[in-house]
């Protein structure tokens, strides 16, 4: 059962607009990585709580920060944890404390994250490569603070650990994947919805995902001949539901790859309406629509799969030969006679997906799953794990629950399970609201320790 610490009612109402103010003045520090992020034993970290919370008479809280913690290593637990606005030095400075009453934990706080920009000058462009911190930070101990960390951005974490990642294959790295990447906000003639229950599954671009250290993308692609301009007929979906154009998204992917040395990973995941036929034909002109738009605005980072693959079984080619090419966007396709007329384009890319609304039968079918990849015969040197819960068609008919509610069920779990039981094999774990889980720190930790083993 989740804690819910609650902050007086006065001093929740100050807080807001000193956060307000004080975080205007810290986004644009830069902080090295060992700054970041420090523990004498266990850890803590930030996340975002995904679902809104009703406040009875206020207004509705969106965005709860969330401290997180695991003291397992600890021989003396930490007794207390704090959320400050910037680097913890003494309890002093905390907008918030909260009891620490067990090993491992978390606290949803009454204090929003808000309409924060990306710091470092990430916003909207090219901005200073390493670790950089917005607003809140948590820390914990006794006394004294004994662990800190901040949420982040990793904008180049892999060009910042790159003596030793760029060792690793491809299928040897830990990826931190949105699920439904483009479903995040509406973009359409007829909806401009910011948060919806069951359409919705990010709330940052495709930008800011890039820009927090996300590196696969799950695309799910529809076509829609009305439009008079091929490339404004190709649009991200969450199944039949229009969301945005894809032609701007594969743009921002673009900039992002031209001014950095990250190795991106886009799925071609689904087609769920224009691409075929009623008899499950491919409708050959759109598949190939879309597979010039792709050449057209990305191009010149292509890995072609005729040059970089290496056989079925296999863990694909090194990250350095990737980066010394300058070749960093592997593009995998799900429809396999697509993929036999186009060899460039990655074969299918295994998705582990347990189709179920319960966060139990996920967690026992991923556990069971997981353990059994990569398979020996594999095409793919990647897989990826759909770690979310798929709401039914009485969930959806009937209203009950939504997608946000779903991950808030989902999110910490997968962190838990990432930093334990699937430690030694996943490769992509995809999430819903990716700041609700820690996927991209542990998978950066993760991809580390497999590195520091060759």
């Amino acid at each position: 059962m989740r804690a819910v610490a609650r902050l007086p009612p006065n001093r929740m109402a100050v807080s807001f607009y000193a956060v307000a103010l004080l975080a205007a003045t810290a986004l644009g520090a830069s902080i090295s990585p060992s700054q970041v992020e420090s523990s004498a034993c266990g850890r803590v970290w930030v996340t975002v709580h995904s679902p809104t919370i009703r406040v009875t008479g206020a207004s509705d809280l969106l965005d709860a920060i969330e401290l997180n913690w695991d003291f397992n290593a600890c021989s003396n637990v930490p007794t207390q944890i704090g959320l400050f606005d910037d680097r913890p030095l003494s309890w002093v400075s905390a907008l918030a404390v909260y009891p620490v009453s067990s090993i491992e934990g978390h606290v949803v706080t009454n204090f929003s994250l808000g309409d924060v920009s990306l710091p470092a000058g990430w916003e909207s462009g090219t901005g200073i490569r390493g670790p950089h911190c917005l607003w809140p930070w948590a820390g914990a101990g006794d006394s004294q603070i004994l662990a800190h960390n901040c949420l982040k951005i990793q904008p180049t974490w892999m060009e910042d650990n790159a003596e030793k990642i760029n060792r690793l294959r491809v299928g040897e790295l830990a990826i931190p994947g949105t699920h439904n990447a483009g479903a995040w906000r509406f973009d359409t003639e007829i909806s401009s919805v910011t948060r919806d229950s069951f359409v919705l599954c990010q709330d940052r671009s495709v930008w800011a995902q890039l820009v927090h250290g996300i590196r696969y993308f799950d695309f799910r692609i529809g076509y829609y001949d009305f439009y008079a301009k091929e490339e404004d007929r190709y649009w991200l979906n969450h199944n039949l539901i229009r969301v945005r154009p894809l032609v701007p998204l594969l743009r921002e992917i673009r900039v992002f790859l031209d001014s950095t040395k990250e190795v991106v990973f886009l799925d071609a995941h689904h087609f769920p309406i224009g691409f075929y036929e009623q008899n499950g034909a491919p409708i050959r002109h759109v598949h190939e629509g879309l597979i010039r738009i792709v050449q057209n605005e990305l191009g010149p980072h292509l890995a072609l799969a005729t040059q970089f693959s290496t056989g079925s079984g296999t863990r694909g080619p090194t990250v350095q030969s990737l980066v010394d090419a300058d070749k960093r966007l592997l593009f995998s396709y799900v429809d396999n006679n697509i993929v036999l007329e186009n060899s460039w384009l990655w074969p299918i890319l295994p998705h582990l997906w347990a189709n179920t609304n319960s966060p139990t039968e996920l967690f026992a079918f991923l556990d069971r799953t997981i353990g059994t990849y990569p398979q020996p015969s594999a095409r793919s040197p990647l897989y990826s794990a759909m770690a979310q819960t798929t709401p039914t068609v009485i969930d959806i008919l009937f209203l009950r629950g939504s997608v946000r509610e779903n991950a808030d069920d989902v999110n910490r779990n997968v962190t838990a399970r990432l930093t334990g039981k699937w430690r030694n094999q996943a490769n992509i774990v995809s999430t819903d609201f990716f700041l609700g889980n820690d996927v991209i720190d542990v998978s950066i930790a993760i991809s580390l320790e497999r590195a520091g083993r060759l």
